[in-house]
Parts: C-alpha cells; structure tokens; sequence
C-alpha cells in the first residue's frame, strides 16, 4: 500500500540531527552493565540516497516522507535498541524502541516490540503483545539493515505491504523431519499505520507463514488477510474527493477512501546461502477491493562473496494488477483527468536493476553503495514522489538512484 504526503523545505535535516543525539543516547544505555538475566543489543543505520533527479524524491511507502533535499538522509537512516529479560519457567519479554521519520516528517522514539514469550514445550513458543508484522520473509529483520545484503529491502516487493507492527498473539511450532526443519506460524491481532492526523488499520488481521531450512536453503510461504481502513489526506485525494462529491459521481469518492476495505496478501519466497555465494528470491501479492491497487511485485538477488567483500545484483519488478477505481467520468473531463491523477499517485509499479556491493569492515559494522537505475510504469509514480508542492507526472520516468549506508550491531 503506498502511503504519501508531502513536507515543508528544510525539515529533512533538522530531523537527522534528532535521529543523530538518539543515536548517541542509546549506544551509550546499550554498553552498560545488566544482569545475568537481561541482554541489551543495538542497531543504527546512517543512510543518504539521491536521485540526481531535482523534481523527484524516493519515497519507502509507509515509512518516509518525501524531501526537496538533493542528498535525503532519512529514508534508511534508523537506530534501534532491544532488551530481553529472562524469567524461570520458560518465560522471557523483550521490547524493542526505534527511533527513524515517518511519514509527517518527525522523529519520535516508538516501541516496535513489547511482547511476552511463552515456552511451554522446547520446540512451542506463544507470543503476547506487539510484534513485527510477519508478511514477508525477511520481516523480522527489515529494520536491521547490518543484517540484509542490500542497503534496503526491494521496494517492489516490500511496498506491497508498509504496515509493521502486529499487536495481538503468534504461535511458533517448530518441528524436524529428517534434514528438514520447519516452523508453522500462526498469528492474529491488528495493526495501525500512522499518517499525519490520521490512521491507516488492519482491524481483524488473521495468517498463517510456514518456514523450512534444508541445508543451505530456506523456503517461505504466508497468507495473511484482513479487513482495512484507510483515510487518505493527501491534497490530491482531498481536491478529487471534494469535487466528486459535488459531481453526479459522488459514489466514486466511497471508492477511494474510507473504512471498509478487504485485503489478502500472500507471500512466497528462497534463499540458498552457500560460503561463497548468495541467492533469495521473493514474490508478493497483494490483493484489495478498494482504495488501493491490488498488485503484484517480485525480486531476485545474486551475492559473490570475497572475504569481507560482497558485490551484489538484484533485479526487481512491480505490476498493477486492478486499479482503485475502474470508474468512467470521461463526460466530465476536469473530473477524469483528476482521477487519473490521483490513480497514477497511488499506483507503484516499476521495473529495477541495482548493482551494489557490501564491506564488512568490522565484524558489527558494514559499508554498503548501490546504484539502482528505475523505470516507472506508464500511469505510475513508482517508488518516487515530487520533490515540491508543484506536482508533476512521474509516469514513465527513468530515474537513477545512488544510496550510501553505514549498518551497525551492537
């Protein structure tokens, strides 16, 4: 789902500076003393990324806001910490605070887990509270970028699906046969996005994943659905909204915004990881019956490996695969032509290469450069928003993307 706004000039630094003194505060809680029965751990990324593009912006549906800035420093730039308590009779808790921009443009610490185990049985887990999101393969690492080959997840894939957090129970059943391990986990619960002023919702959010590792591989497959919110604020959305509702088509604007939407997403992805090389690969389906598109997204990626070393290449695809609204207002043609606008704005579609490489150039810290050349689907923006109010047409565009990251564990 691809959740945009807009921000005023300048704010994008002025919020790096916040993540910066966060960042300062928690490496410093994470090196100090705790019992034998706490764990503390970390995690920051530094991140700056470019278009070479001055009227487009890269956009992460769900997480940034979009920046005027030639060189944005907040799209990946995250820091994190994590502690775990142990108590006796298999039981532990662990809560997880992250501070990165969201989509107003602010930087506020939020609590990304809160959550209490349960381990009645070696190889049975119930998980209470808040948790990540499981609708991807590498979900629970996505915010921890020391642990992915890529400076960030493939936005044709990932952006399928912006919301995070599960508030609500899993249960992990992990069982062998054979060389074979596997892990069925069922969960439910709901889930909040934030948008300025407003929240997006996963009411009643019900899924089942199943993971195997055999040797060098790993195997995923989800499926989650759930009934959805989702109030869009936007001035694009507002400006049609506001004259559908004064046009013979005010049904239309019911279409495009509101709470009573229906979505499935479905998942399956591999991963082969070798001593030298690497290869994932994942395909995501999301499937909407209003107020976004329904589509589709796959990627893949091949990693050689020379000593602390890592060149990397991924190839990445987006398709749309049913509009919001298939709804005909060509007798009206100022109302046509802004609900294509406002279809083109939510619709994600792309095609991507990246060439990358990683260096490890400590054993918790790594050194990550990749260019990605994009080309947005005709009728799209892609992963890319304007970099001003005044909003031009980002439809068949071919833009270039350099992005530098320092990943860090501690």
């Amino acid at each position: 789902m691809m959740l945009r706004t807009w921000r005023p000039p300048g704010h994008n630094w002025r919020a790096w500076r916040r993540i910066v003194v966060l960042l300062s505060g928690l490496a410093l809680s994470a090196t100090a003393p705790a019992g034998e029965d706490w764990r503390i751990s970390g995690f920051a990324t530094l991140g700056a990324v470019t278009t070479g593009e001055s009227d487009a912006s890269l956009f992460r549906s769900g997480i940034s806001a979009s920046s005027n800035d030639r060189v944005d420093f907040a799209v990946d730039s995250i820091v994190g910490i994590q502690v775990n308590r142990q108590f006796d009779h298999g039981t532990d808790i662990t809560a997880q605070v992250i501070a990165r921009e969201d989509q107003a443009g602010s930087v506020e610490p939020r609590l990304a887990w809160a959550f209490a185990r349960f381990t009645p049985m070696s190889n049975l887990q119930l998980r209470l509270g808040r948790m990540r999101a499981p609708f991807f393969m590498y979900s629970d690492s996505v915010w921890i970028n020391y642990a992915n080959m890529w400076v960030r997840p493939p936005m044709e894939v990932y952006g399928l699906n912006p919301f995070t957090d599960l508030d609500g129970a899993d249960l992990i059943w992990r069982l062998d046969i054979g060389e074979v391990d596997i892990e069925v986990r069922p969960y439910a619960g709901r889930s909040l996005l934030l948008l300025p002023n407003r929240k997006a919702k996963l009411s009643r959010l019900y899924g089942l994943n199943l993971t195997t590792h055999f040797s060098d591989w790993s195997f995923f497959v989800g499926h989650a659905e759930s009934p959805f919110a989702l109030p869009w604020g936007d001035e694009i959305f507002t400006a049609v909204d506001a004259a559908l509702r004064r046009s013979p088509y005010a049904s239309v604007a019911d279409e495009l915004s509101g709470k009573d939407g229906y979505a499935r997403f479905d998942a399956v992805g591999m991963q082969w990881d070798g001593s030298d090389y690497l290869f994932s690969a994942e395909y995501a389906r999301r499937a909407a019956n209003r107020y976004i598109p329904s589509a589709h997204g796959w990627h893949f990626t091949l990693a050689r490996r020379f000593g602390n070393i890592a060149p990397y290449f991924m190839l990445a695809r987006q398709i749309e695969d049913e509009a919001v609204t298939d709804a005909d207002l060509s007798a009206i043609p100022p109302l046509q032509a802004g609900l294509d606008l406002f279809l083109e704005s939510r619709n994600t579609a792309q095609k991507s290469a990246t060439l990358g490489v990683r260096w490890d150039v400590h054993r918790k810290a790594a050194l990550k450069v990749e260019l990605t050349h994009a080309h947005v689907d005709r009728g799209a923006w892609g992963s890319f928003t304007p970099a001003s109010d005044d909003i031009r047409s980002l439809s068949d565009r071919r833009i270039n993307v350099l992005s530098v990251s320092v990943d860090l564990s501690f």
